[in-house]
C-alpha cells in the first residue's frame, strides 16, 4: 500500500529565513470562530486594498452573521528595481541558496502546496512536461517570504516538505512521472468475440475497472492534504492542484438490482464510496481555510484525446453495434460505446470534479488552455493581499452545512473565498490541543515556535565504512528569566524517510541548563550535541523540546541527505563550522571520537570572530584514492567572487581504510565588509561531482 505521509507525519521542514515576519493576528480559537481568508480583486484581477471592517458583510444561509476579527494583510512583494536586478554573472549569489540548516522563526508568509496527481496523470510525455512547466512556474513566482510543499498522489518518496529553498522543490518537481490510471474505463478486461454473421448476441462487456483503486488512491491523498492544512497556522494557504481530474460520477451512485452484472456492481459501490468522500474532503478543505487552483496539464482537448487514443486499442470497442452513452456512462449490453462518446464523457467528469474543488474552495480552475501563465501569475495575483476575517458560527458543534457568502460595499469587484462550511465537532476542533506535549511539537505541518531553536545535521560515513553517522547541532534560545534558574530541557528526537516511515524510534535526552538573570530582552544560547546512525537516503530529523520555565515548547525540523559514501567515487560529509568565541554545548564531548572540532549552527559572525569550516571528502569504491582538486569560493551578495581557489588533496592523503581526507577551511571574516556571503566547496572525479554551499553573514 502506498504510504503518504509528507504533510501528515514525515517530511515537513522549512530551510530558509530571508525576510522578517509580519504581524498576523491571532484569532481566538474554539468552534464558534470560523475563519475566511478572503481576496477582493478588480476586474483586471488586481487585489483591492485599503478596506475596513466596515466594508464586509459575511452572510449565512442568507443572513448577516457577526464578524469578531478582521485583519488586512498584503503578502505581495515590492517591485524590483532595475539596478537590483544587475549581477555579476556567477554561478550563485546568497540569496539563490537556503540556510544549510533549519530555523522554527518562521516568516509570516503563504503557505503553498503543490499537489502533483501522479496517480492520475496520464503517461504521455507532452502532459508530464506540462505538468512539470506547471511546477516549475509556480516555484519561479513564489516570494522570499512563502513556503511551499511539493506532495505526490504516487511517488511519496520525491516528496518535498514545506521549504522556501527552490532548488529542492525544483528537484522534486522534475521527479514528476505519469501514473498508474489507464483511462480505459475497463474496456480492456472485455473478452471479445467477433460478432456472428446474422446473429444479434450481446456485446463484450468489462470485467473490472482497473482505476477504482487509483481514482481512490488520489482522493484519498487530497483528503490528507486537508487534514494537514487545518493544523497549518492561520495564514493564506494555496493548494495547487495539478490534476485532470478525478472522475466521481452520481448518476452511476444510484441503486442497482443486486443481479446486476458484476461490474456493473463494483462501478457503482466505487462510485458510491467516492461521492460519499466528497462532503467530507470539501468540510476539511474548508475548515483548513484553504484555496484550490487545479491545473488540467492535457490542455486543449487533451485528456479526452489521450483517452479516446486509448480507447481506440480496445478490440472490444470494435463490436459492430454500437450505443448512445448515458449518463451513467453505460451502454446497452447488446451494444458497446462509441469510442469518441465515451472519452468525452469521462473527460466532463473529469473536468467537473476539478471546477467544484475550486468552486467550493474560492479558487479557479486553471483548465482548457495549453498557456498555463496567465492562469498561473492571476493565482499569484489574487493571493498577493488579502483579508482574513473571523466570525461567530450560528449553530456551533452542531457539524451542520451553511452556505456562505461574503459582500463588499466596493462596486466593481470580485469577492474570492469559500462557498460554505461545516458547524465543526468541537472534538475535531480541540483533538491537536488535546495531544501530549511532544504530539504538538513534532506532529505539524511547521514547526512550533513557542521556544525558539535552529539545528544543523551533517552526515559523516561511520568509522568501518559500512554506515554513516549524521552529527546534530540544536541551538536552544532561550530567554533569559528575572532571576538565576535552572531549566530542565526535555528533548525529543524523530528520523522519517522520504516516504514517512520513522527511523531509530524517538531519542529522548534531558539537559539541565542555569540561566542568569537578565532583562526580558536576553537571550542565552546552549547547543545541543547528539548524533544518529542512519544508511544513505533522505531523511528529515523533527525535534521537540520543553523548557520547564513558562512551560514552553518549541520543535525544528531538519532535511538530511545522507550520501552514499562507501560507494560513490567523490562525496563529501556535511559541512561543520566552528567559532570562537563560542556557545556553551553539551554534552562535553558529544562528538569529540567523530570530528575534531567542536560544531555550532551560528552563521552570523562579528568582524572579531573566528570562524572555520571543517568537511571530510571520500573516494569510494576499490579504485586507489588519487590527487583530488578541491575548489574553493565565497561570494558576496552583489554576486562578485572575493575567493576562488583550488586545493589539491594528494590521494596518498586518503586513509588506507577510512579512503577520507579532511579540510579544514578558516573563514576571513576580518577581511569580509559586513553582509551576505555564500561558501561554495566543489569538487569532481570522472563524472561525479559532489559540491557544498553554505551561507553566512559578517555583522
Amino acid at each position: 500500500m502506498r504510504k503518504f505521509a509528507l504533510l501528515s507525519g514525515g517530511i515537513l521542514c522549512f530551510a530558509r529565513v530571508l525576510a522578517a515576519p509580519q504581524t498576523v493576528p491571532l484569532f481566538r480559537t474554539g468552534v464558534d470562530i470560523v475563519q475566511l481568508a478572503v481576496s477582493v480583486i478588480d476586474r483586471d484581477h488586481h487585489p483591492v486594498l485599503g478596506l475596513t471592517l466596515a466594508d464586509f458583510t459575511i452572510l449565512e444561509d442568507g443572513k448577516p452573521r457577526p464578524v469578531v476579527a478582521f485583519a488586512a494583510i498584503d503578502a505581495a512583494e515590492p517591485p524590483v528595481s532595475p539596478a537590483s536586478t544587475v549581477r555579476v554573472p556567477v554561478r550563485f549569489t546568497p540569496q539563490d541558496v537556503a540556510f544549510d540548516g533549519a530555523t522554527n522563526a518562521l516568516p509570516e508568509g503563504r503557505l503553498f502546496v503543490l499537489l502533483i496527481d501522479d496517480a492520475m496523470l496520464p503517461t504521455d510525455p507532452k502532459i508530464v512536461d506540462n505538468a512539470k512547466k506547471i511546477g516549475r512556474s509556480v516555484i519561479a513566482k513564489l516570494g522570499p517570504t512563502d513556503q511551499m510543499a511539493v506532495v505526490f498522489s504516487e511517488a511519496s518518496r520525491a516528496a518535498q516538505g514545506f521549504t522556501g529553498d527552490r532548488a529542492k522543490l525544483l528537484a522534486a518537481v522534475q521527479q514528476t512521472s505519469g501514473g498508474r490510471a489507464l483511462y480505459t474505463m475497463g474496456w480492456d478486461t472485455a473478452p471479445y468475440k467477433q460478432k456472428p454473421p446474422n446473429s444479434d448476441p450481446p456485446g463484450p462487456r468489462p470485467t473490472t475497472d482497473n482505476d477504482i483503486g487509483v481514482r481512490e488512491s488520489a482522493l484519498r491523498t487530497l483528503e490528507m492534504v486537508s487534514e494537514a492544512l487545518v493544523a497549518a497556522p492561520q495564514r493564506q494557504k494555496i493548494l495547487i492542484y495539478v490534476t485532470p481530474g478525478i472522475p466521481v460520477n452520481p448518476a452511476a451512485t444510484s441503486p442497482v438490482l443486486a443481479h446486476g452484472r458484476e461490474t456493473r456492481l463494483q462501478e457503482h459501490e466505487a462510485n458510491l464510496r467516492l461521492w460519499d468522500q466528497l462532503p467530507a474532503l470539501f468540510r476539511e478543505m474548508q475548515r483548513a481555510n484553504v484555496r484550490v487552483y487545479p491545473v488540467d496539464p492535457c490542455g486543449v482537448g487533451g485528456l479526452e484525446m489521450y483517452i479516446a487514443n486509448r480507447l481506440a486499442g480496445q478490440p472490444a470497442l470494435s463490436w459492430p453495434v454500437k450505443g448512445i452513452v448515458d449518463q451513467a456512462g453505460d451502454t446497452s449490453k447488446e451494444a458497446v460505446p462509441i469510442i469518441q462518446e465515451l472519452a468525452h464523457f469521462a473527460a466532463r467528469l473529469d473536468l467537473e470534479f476539478v471546477e467544484t474543488a475550486a468552486g467550493n474552495t474560492g479558487g479557479r480552475a486553471i483548465v482548457g488552455t495549453d498557456d498555463f501563465e496567465p492562469g498561473l501569475a492571476g493565482m499569484f495575483q489574487e493571493n498577493g493581499s488579502y483579508y482574513l476575517l473571523g466570525f461567530s458560527a450560528s449553530d456551533p458543534g452542531s457539524g451542520r452545512f451553511h452556505r456562505l457568502s461574503v459582500k463588499v460595499t466596493r462596486p466593481g469587484v470580485e469577492v474570492l473565498t469559500r462557498s460554505a462550511y461545516y458547524a465543526t465537532d468541537a472534538i475535531s476542533e480541540t483533538k491537536l490541543a488535546k495531544a501530549p506535549i511532544a504530539e504538538r511539537a513534532l506532529s505539524g505541518p511547521l514547526p512550533h515556535s513557542g521556544l525558539s531553536l535552529s539545528a544543523v545535521a551533517a552526515p559523516f560515513a561511520a568509522a568501518t565504512r559500512d554506515g554513516s553517522t549524521v552529527a546534530v547541532v540544536m541551538a536552544v534560545h532561550h530567554p533569559s528569566p528575572a532571576e538565576r534558574t535552572t531549566a530542565s530541557l526535555d528533548v525529543e528526537v524523530r528520523t522519517f524517510t522520504a516516504d514517512g516511515l520513522a527511523r531509530g524510534g524517538p531519542q529522548n535526552q534531558t539537559v539541565h541548563l542555569t540561566l542568569s538573570a537578565g532583562a526580558p530582552t536576553d537571550v542565552a544560547q546552549v547547543e545541543l550535541l547528539s548524533h544518529l546512525d542512519l544508511k544513505p537516503g533522505r531523511y528529515q530529523m523533527r525535534m521537540g523540546v520543553h523548557s520547564s520555565i513558562g512551560d514552553t515548547n518549541g520543535s525544528v525540523y531538519v532535511d538530511v541527505d545522507v550520501p552514499d559514501f562507501a560507494n560513490a567515487p567523490v562525496s563529501m560529509s556535511g559541512i561543520v563550522l566552528e567559532a570562537r568565541p563560542s556557545h556553551t554545548s553539551v554534552p562535553t564531548g558529544a562528538l569529540a571520537a567523530m570530528i575534531p572540532v567542536v560544531p555550532t549552527t551560528e552563521r552570523e559572525f562579528s568582524h572579531s570572530a573566528h570562524a572555520s569550516v571543517f568537511l571530510r571528502l571520500y573516494q569510494g569504491g576499490t579504485p586507489p584514492p588519487v590527487d583530488l582538486p578541491v575548489r574553493i569560493q565565497i561570494i558576496d551578495q552583489a554576486g562578485a567572487v572575493v575567493v576562488d581557489r583550488v586545493d589539491t588533496i594528494a590521494g596518498v592523503g586518503f586513509g588506507a581504510t577510512s579512503r577520507s581526507a579532511d579540510e579544514h577551511i578558516a573563514l576571513p571574516i576580518s577581511e569580509l565588509t559586513s553582509g551576505e556571503y555564500l561558501l561554495t566547496i566543489e569538487t569532481t572525479l570522472g563524472r561525479t561531482t559532489a559540491r557544498r554551499d553554505v551561507r553566512f553573514s559578517v555583522k
